[in-house]
C-alpha cells in the first residue's frame, strides 16, 4: 500500500473512535429525554468534511500557492469579523465563533491554521535563496504570522495563538531561517509573554491551578482532577464503550477538548496506546509523502500539515494528562466540533493530493528517463542539508 492509502485508513479509524465516543457522551442527554443533538451534528459535520476531503484531494495543490495571499486575507477578515459584536458569538467568555444557525458555524482560528501553513509554504518557495537573511527569511513572514496570532489572542485564545507561532517557526527553521534569529526573538518576547500570562487574572489562575490543582479542587482545578479520575478509572482495558462515569456531567467538555479522557476511561490504557500509535503513524506516513513531494511548495505544505496534526495531538494529550496548563486545543478527527474537523479533513485532502501529484511526477520521470530524480533536486535546493537527510532517513526506514 502507498503511504496515502494508510493515511486514509488511519483517519477512518480515528473517525470511528470519534463517532463511538461522541455517541457515548451524548447518551448523557439522550437518556434523560434529550435528542442526541450533539451526536447528530457530529455525523453531519463528518459528512460535510468527508466531501471536502475528496474535493481537496482532486484539486491541484499548486492553486493554493497562487491563492496564498487571498486565502490569508480571507482568514484576516474572518478573524476581525469574529471580534465584532453581533457577528462573533461569545461562548465561555471568549468570542471565537461566527454562527449562521444553531448547527452551522465557523471558528476562524481553525481556518487560520491552514491559511498560515499555505502562506508560509508559499513564502519559503518564492524566497528560498533568501531564507538565511534576517529581513526576508524571518522578519517579513513572522510579522504576518504575528498579526494573525494577535487577532486570535484578542478573542482571547492564547493556546491557538501560541500554536500558530510555534508551527510557523518550525516551518521557517526547516525552510532555512537561522536558529539564532529565533533564539533572540524568543528572548525579546519573553517579558511580553510573562506579562500576558501573569497580568491577566484568568490566565494567572489557570497557570497556578495547573501547578497545584488540588488547592482548589471544586474550582479552577476541577476539570483536570476529573480528567485524572477518568484516566485512572479506565485501567488497562477500560470500563467498556458507553460505560464512562465522568461523562455524567462530572467532566466539562467531555465530547470536545477532553474526549481523549473519555477514550482512556472507556477503552483503557490499551485504547490510549492505539490512539497515540495512530497519530504517530499519521505523522510517519505524512513525512513519507513530504519526502516524495516534487517541488518546494509541496514539500513545505505537506510538512506544515503533518506537523500541525502531530503537534496539536501532542498538546491535547499533554493538557488532559496535566503536563501543560489547560487550553482549548481540540484533538484532530476525534473532538466534536465542526470547524476543527472540517479544516483537518481539508488538510488531509491536500496531503493526499501532494502524494498523488508525486506519483504522477515519478511516472513521468521513469518514462522520460530523467537523469536526476526529483528528491535529489529538492535536496540541492534545501539550505539545510541535515534536515533533508533526516527526512530521507525517516522516509526510507521500513520495519
Amino acid at each position: 500500500m502507498k503511504p496515502w492509502h494508510i493515511i486514509v485508513y488511519i483517519v477512518v479509524v480515528l473517525l470511528g473512535f470519534s463517532v463511538v465516543t461522541v455517541y457515548s457522551t451524548d447518551m448523557t442527554t439522550s437518556g434523560s429525554g434529550g435528542t442526541g443533538y450533539q451526536f447528530i451534528k457530529h455525523l453531519l459535520w463528518i459528512g460535510i468534511a468527508s466531501l471536502l476531503l475528496v474535493i481537496m484531494s482532486k484539486i491541484d495543490y499548486h492553486y493554493l500557492q497562487k491563492l496564498s495571499i487571498p486565502i490569508l486575507v480571507v482568514s484576516f477578515v474572518l478573524l476581525v469579523m469574529v471580534l465584532l459584536p453581533g457577528i462573533g458569538t461569545v461562548t465561555n467568555g471568549a468570542r471565537r465563533w461566527i454562527r449562521f444557525n444553531r448547527i452551522l458555524g465557523i471558528q476562524p482560528s481553525e481556518f487560520a491554521k491552514l491559511a498560515v501553513i499555505i502562506f508560509v509554504s508559499s513564502y519559503i518557495a518564492k524566497n528560498q535563496s533568501r531564507m538565511s537573511k534576517f529581513t526576508y527569511g524571518f522578519i517579513f513572514p513572522i510579522m504576518v504570522v504575528a498579526v494573525i496570532s494577535a487577532l486570535v489572542l484578542k478573542e482571547p485564545d492564547f493556546g491557538t495563538a501560541a500554536f500558530l507561532a510555534i508551527l510557523s517557526v518550525i516551518m521557517l527553521i526547516a525552510g532555512g531561517t537561522r536558529i539564532i534569529f529565533v533564539l533572540f526573538t524568543v528572548m525579546a518576547v519573553t517579558p511580553c509573554v510573562h506579562k500576558m500570562l501573569f497580568d491577566v487574572p484568568f490566565r494567572k489562575i489557570r497557570l497556578l491551578s495547573f501547578l497545584d490543582p488540588w488547592k482548589d479542587p471544586s474550582g479552577t482545578g476541577y476539570q483536570i482532577i476529573q480528567s485524572y479520575i477518568a484516566l485512572g478509572s479506565g485501567g488497562l482495558t477500560g470500563l467498556g464503550p458507553g460505560s464512562s462515569r465522568q461523562k455524567l456531567f462530572f467532566l466539562p467538555e467531555s465530547n470536545s477538548d477532553f474526549i481523549f479522557t473519555i477514550i482512556g476511561e472507556e477503552f483503557g490504557f490499551l485504547g490510549v496506546i492505539v490512539i497515540i500509535g495512530l497519530f504517530l503513524s499519521l505523522v510517519w506516513y505524512g513525512l513519507k509523502i513530504v519526502h516524495t513531494a516534487k517541488d518546494i511548495f509541496g514539500f513545505f505544505l505537506g510538512l506544515g500539515i503533518t506537523v500541525m496534526f502531530g503537534l496539536q495531538a501532542a498538546l491535547n494529550m499533554a493538557v488532559i494528562s496535566g503536563l501543560v496548563p489547560t487550553k482549548g486545543i481540540p484533538l484532530p478527527f476525534l473532538s466534536s466540533g465542526g470547524s476543527s474537523l472540517l479544516f483537518s479533513m481539508m488538510g488531509i485532502g491536500i496531503l493526499l493530493n501532494i502524494a498523488k501529484q508525486s506519483e504522477v511526477s515519478e511516472t513521468v520521470s521513469l518514462v522520460t528517463d530523467r537523469e536526476e530524480p526529483p528528491k535529489k533536486e529538492l535536496e540541492k535546493m534545501m539550505p539545510l542539508g541535515i534536515w533533508s537527510k533526516m527526512i530521507t532517513k525517516v522516509a526510507d526506514f521500513s520495519w
